[in-house]
């Protein structure tokens, strides 16, 4: 990598594990710097992470010879193969302290529309063409029964063409325009109702209950409603 010297990964437990017992045996630079990283951790960091150069460090100082030395003379004795450069990095993420922006998929609507005005700019181009070649063909056969010489008649066909490959670009360029500054639909989403449902405890207050509009409620202000407690015996 070119930039390793940037690059962090997680410090997980396992792997904390793993370099605690190196502090001291590392060699007096390596073993500083690994030594203000557990430190670091222990405090109580938000997202504990280790250089990706240290640990390429170590793995590399546990291949050499006074560093399998070191290893083996530990109590109990190290396993120098559980320093490998994979072994150190199992379990681990790649800058977990990066917030990265959330992946946004492309609207499939929007991707449809995008194909259907490509397919329809296409077919534009292809008929404006067409149209020209044809309005060519068909003035240059068209001005065979004038009586004119063949330079008056391929001068009047490419004009015939030309005025039509102008109209062409013209419709081309307004349609374009129009298809350009037609504002976008807003994405449908769609709603999810939930109904709630009563509890069976729950009883319903007749007191609460607003009165339907009706005609007879809008000219009669004085109507309200009345709850079966309010109901007189002569009412029954």
């Amino acid at each position: 990598m070119a930039n390793n010297d940037k690059l962090n990964v997680s410090l997980e437990p396992h792997l904390l594990d793993l370099l605690t017992p190196l502090v001291g045996i590392l060699p007096t630079e390596l073993s500083d710097e690994l030594a203000a990283i557990v430190s670091s951790e222990k405090t109580g960091s938000s997202t504990p992470v280790i250089p990706y150069d240290v640990v390429q460090k170590i793995s590399k100082w546990s291949r050499t010879s006074s560093g399998m030395r070191a290893l083996q003379s530990c109590s109990p004795p190290l396993d120098p193969h559980s320093y490998t450069t994979v072994s150190l990095l199992a379990g681990t993420r790649t800058s977990p302290e990066k917030h990265f922006p959330p992946y946004i998929a492309p609207d499939p609507e929007e991707e449809r529309r995008r194909a259907a005005d490509d397919r329809k700019a296409v077919s534009t181009v292809v008929n404006a063409v067409l149209s020209v070649a044809g309005t060519g063909v068909a003035t240059w056969w068209a001005s065979n029964h004038t009586g004119l010489r063949i330079e008056w008649r391929a001068l009047v066909a490419v004009g015939a063409a030309l005025v039509v490959a102008f109209a062409e670009i013209m419709l081309y360029m307004i349609w374009d325009s129009r298809r350009s500054a037609k504002p976008e639909e807003p994405s449908r989403r769609h709603r999810v109702l939930v109904q709630r449902k009563k509890d069976a405890g729950e009883v319903d207050d007749a007191k609460e209950v607003s009165v339907l509009a009706s005609s007879t409620s809008l000219r009669d202000s004085s109507l309200h409603h009345r709850t079966p407690n309010q109901i007189e015996p002569s009412d029954r």
